[in-house]
């Protein structure tokens, strides 16, 4: 470029600039919404197709399909839920674990595959194993379908003050968000295991007396 046009080419950048500095912002300025990567996009579209080929009947094409999945992202916490449960389905229990294990290891917070892991775990008769994922998976994501399997979980153990515990936990999630079907299945559980726990339950202990502070959760619970 000849040296004369280089400041005012540089004149024209800066007077740009500012031009697009003053005006008001438009919609079309916002910062666009993150756009997946080409191996996320390759990832989402295996497992798409991995779910065609075991819907069609074809467990070879889909497990096929997971496994590359993964391997173009090992962040694609679907991939891991679909391959877990494509070796499930084949009775494969050892590599549906593992599936779910490197799901574990790889997505950050990943309690959707810590939960499936407890199931699993819990099929196969190792209650503490199952416990602890299902324990992890609440502690991330406290829902009321995470709760549930944990209470049920517990349950199984024969922990049935712990399972007490959780039933009362989904109760009062379920009153915060205002969902009366699931406080009242949750009442229920509470009501019927307070009932098997009998004294071992420092709250409906506080009913007969025994200590300030039990009385206070007993007189706390009656107000549900």
């Amino acid at each position: 470029m000849p040296r004369l046009l280089v400041p005012a080419a540089l004149a024209l950048l800066v007077l740009g600039a500012c031009l697009s500095c003053g005006r008001p912002a438009r919609a079309e300025d916002a910062p666009a919404a993150p756009v997946a990567s080409w191996a996320t996009t390759q990832a989402i579209e295996r497992t798409r197709l991995g779910r065609d080929h075991a819907a069609r009947g074809d467990a070879e094409a889909a497990l096929r399909a997971f496994l590359d999945a993964v391997s173009f992202d090992a962040t694609y916490g679907p991939a891991y839920l679909a391959l877990g449960a494509i070796y499930e389905a084949r009775g494969d229990a050892r590599e549906a674990e593992r599936a779910f294990s490197m799901g574990i290891e790889h997505v950050a917070g990943f309690a959707e595959a810590l939960v499936a892991r407890g199931r699993l775990r819990a099929h196969l008769r190792r209650a503490a194993d199952a416990i602890l994922d299902l324990e992890a998976a609440a502690a991330i994501a406290p829902g009321s379908a995470v709760l549930r399997e944990l209470g049920d979980a517990y349950i199984a153990a024969g922990a049935l003050p712990a399972a007490l515990a959780v039933a009362r936990r989904r109760l009062a999630a379920a009153e915060a968000q205002g969902d009366p079907r699931a406080a009242t299945e949750a009442r229920g559980e509470v009501r019927a295991l307070a009932g098997l726990v009998g004294d071992l339950d420092p709250v409906s202990a506080g009913a007969r007396g025994r200590g300030p502070v039990r009385r206070a959760l007993w007189v706390a619970s009656r107000r549900r």
